[in-house]
């Protein structure tokens, strides 16, 4: 058969019998090499790519030749990203990394800043590799070394928004965006204080839209560069501001960077009031180690030896519990303190540690007395009045010990310090209860109520004038989303009081 014949056999065959026309197209490229052309190479991809092979031999030698045709190369990204990204788990993309990466130094970005309607495939198949190599540990060189195919003058600054099976909207990054979350946070990693803090400077000034607190972590990134270039006051600078920041104000590792920082410096007063600061915000014991160690060195600095030694016991029962790996600095102070035993679980011994670090925290400030005589219907926060007429704002996290929920504090009398929050203004801080009027008991009581919200797993209704409890779905019909409405006036009981509130049952819709 002449080249010509078979060029058309291949086209003819791709929908039909994709894997015959492979066959054929690879045929013309062993047979006439001289005169397989960009079309020929054309219907190879798209032969493949509809076939879903991923054995075509020399395919990467055949697509060199034509690597500056845009058509070619475009086919080419599609059938890269259909077999070995497409609907791929990460550890899966992982495993197919040698057969892609031989096509990356072939293939070319398509530029989408201005028009990103269609997408580019290139960039879709690099991102899922750095993605994929940040699924468990972030492989930081790989990352790197993938991001420096990428040029973010080609991406879309255009932020996208998805909708879940429950009817969430849920907003994600744009491609720009992402590519500078990855990419600074690999130069971060690997200590490249320069491009780090040149790099953040731009997605700070581009970006308008920042998702996933980006705009935060590309600030932290500049002081933390900073800091390793030993410039201490720029580190402090930024560090600070982010602090005072609405978002900053409520992120522990933010509070035990600084503190780390300000440890570097031997300002170990200062550093232990940020470490509490981390340590009243941080609830999960699992994230705690890291802090633990810095507040042990800490109060030993500070010839707090006893105390020291409680903080390393934990270490010690979170390691026995396998809740963090040992490491050289974990086990060198274990064996200062010569551990050797320990009788609670970390957990239990990391939240006794809450009301420590509050009267820590506030040791030297004036304590005030009061009454809260306002608890908001959300339950996270409230007004205590105090020298007769005054009167200052708390929330939920505000008290000496973990409060459950704050309606039964109405009334309450208490001792509380001022302190200021994230817009300066006074909030009261340690607060501990002296008396309280214990709620009249509702359980078993029936309240004519109306449905606030309808969820998956039940309805809320709110009953009794301010107060709001959860008709589970085990007490409901499987219909109970086409029998009621938000707004309906329902007659319900109180079945359980807990900390997470009321537990109760419908007995008619009225």
């Amino acid at each position: 058969m002449t080249k010509r014949e078979l060029q058309d056999s291949a086209r003819e065959l791709i929908q039909t019998d994709p894997n015959k026309s492979v066959e054929i197209s690879l045929n013309i490229y062993q047979s006439f090499p001289d005169e397989f052309n960009n079309y020929d190479a054309v219907n190879l991809l798209q032969a493949a790519r509809k076939a879903g092979n991923t054995n075509v031999p020399k395919l990467s030698e055949i697509i060199a030749k034509f690597s500056d045709n845009e058509i070619v190369y475009g086919i080419c990204g599609w059938y890269i990203f259909d077999n070995y990204i497409k609907k791929k788990s990460p550890q899966q993309i992982l495993q197919y990394e040698n057969v892609i990466a031989q096509f990356l130094p072939i293939l070319k970005q398509k530029d989408v800043s201005i028009n990103d309607q269609y997408p580019c495939p290139f960039y879709l198949i690099v991102s899922n590799l750095w993605s994929a190599h940040s699924n468990n540990l972030f492989n930081a060189n790989k990352i790197f070394y993938y991001c420096t195919f990428i040029n973010p003058d080609f991406l879309s600054k255009k932020s996208s928004s998805y909708t879940t099976d429950e009817g969430k909207d849920v907003a994600q990054a744009s491609s720009y965006e992402e590519y500078f979350q990855y990419y600074t946070k690999a130069c971060d990693k690997l200590n490249r204080a320069e491009e780090t803090i040149s790099s953040c400077k731009i997605a700070l000034s581009t970006i308008s839209e920042f998702h996933y607190d980006n705009d935060l972590w590309f600030k932290m990134r500049i002081a933390r560069a900073h800091s390793k270039l030993n410039d201490y006051t720029a580190a402090e600078k930024i560090y600070l501001e982010i602090i005072n920041s609405r978002a900053g104000n409520t992120k522990y590792f933010l509070y035990k960077e600084f503190s780390e920082l300000l440890y570097t410096q031997q300002r170990y007063k200062e550093s232990w009031k940020y470490s509490l600061r981390s340590g009243v915000i941080l609830r999960d014991v699992q994230f705690s180690s890291g802090l633990l160690l810095l507040q042990s060195r800490l109060l030993g600095r500070l010839n707090r030896i006893e105390e020291a030694n409680k903080f390393a016991e934990i270490i010690y029962a979170g390691i026995k519990e396998e809740l963090w790996n040992s490491s050289n600095d974990y086990q060198k102070l274990i064996n200062y303190f010569k551990i050797q035993n320990v009788s609670d679980k970390a957990n239990t011994l990391f939240k006794n540690l809450y009301s420590f670090y509050k009267d820590e925290l506030y040791d030297d400030a004036l304590t005030s007395e009061g009454k809260i005589v306002f608890i908001h219907k959300n339950g996270k926060f409230g007004k205590i009045k105090y020298n007769n007429e005054d009167a200052i704002n708390f929330t939920k996290n505000s008290f000496n010990k973990r409060a459950g929920r704050l309606e039964k504090f109405v009334e309450a009398t208490v001792s509380f310090v001022s302190d200021y929050d994230y817009n300066a203004s006074p909030i009261a801080e340690n607060i501990k209860v002296t008396t309280f009027k214990k709620p009249a008991e509702l359980v078993g009581k029936e309240f004519k109520g109306r449905i606030q919200n309808i969820v998956d797993f039940g309805m809320f209704v709110d009953f009794d004038s301010d107060k709001t409890g959860l008709v589970h779905i085990s007490v409901l019909n499987e219909s109970f989303k086409e029998e009621y409405n938000i707004g309906d006036t329902v007659h319900l009981k109180v079945t359980k009081e807990t900390n997470k509130g009321f537990s109760l049952k419908l007995l008619e819709k009225l």
